[in-house]
């Protein structure tokens, strides 16, 4: 008996709708507007399947935020890993550039107080950059940076002031920034 599969079915499908419908809202209205109800209307999903599959409001901005960054942010692995930075850094910029991800971003920095959505940005956030110090490794394995160098910091001395130009100054950022914040990290 052969199994038959549903490339992207109906649970990608809800998924994609709930997320879309959570980014749009976010963006539209901010954290505020974002609501089970509000999602569940603008998607056409039924409130009890998102509380199923999410549970809660943060859960899906958490979902949202990290889908967008694993298909937005660039981790490439060419071997030359000031190039490779450059690129993880220019897609990080790009994404923030983007209204809709600015506002998702905004509304995850906002949080509810609760503490729930801290816990899932603290989640993503060691999640993003693991997979970013990555590029940093090699790197020093391959010997084109320091070895002495935490990956880690590295990363969050390209990424950390992308975010604060583009979030709090509402600067966009160039490639000779970019540059420069590469070049300085990895000295």
């Amino acid at each position: 008996m052969s199994t038959i599969t549903r490339p992207g079915g109906r649970t990608e499908r809800t998924r994609t709708a709930v997320l879309g419908a959570a980014f749009t809202i976010t963006a539209e209205v901010g954290y505020g507007g974002l609501s089970i109800e509000a999602i569940a209307e603008r998607s056409g999903i039924h409130k009890t399947t998102i509380y199923r599959r999410w549970g809660s409001v943060d859960a899906i901005l958490f979902d949202a935020i990290v889908s967008r960054a694993e298909s937005a942010v660039l981790l490439p692995s060419t071997g030359d890993a000031r190039a490779d930075l450059n690129a993880m850094a220019r897609s990080v910029a790009e994404n923030l550039e983007d209204p809709m991800s600015r506002a998702v971003a905004a509304a995850a920095l906002s949080g509810t107080g609760d503490g729930s959505l801290k816990e899932l940005s603290d989640r993503f956030w060691d999640d993003r950059i693991g997979k970013a110090a990555e590029i940093v490794k090699a790197g020093q394995k391959e010997g084109q940076i320091d070895a002495k160098l935490d990956p880690s910091v590295v990363v969050v001395e390209i990424i950390g002031p992308i975010w604060f130009r583009v979030m709090v100054l509402q600067v966009l950022v160039d490639r000779s920034f970019i540059e420069a914040l590469v070049d300085g990290a990895i000295r």
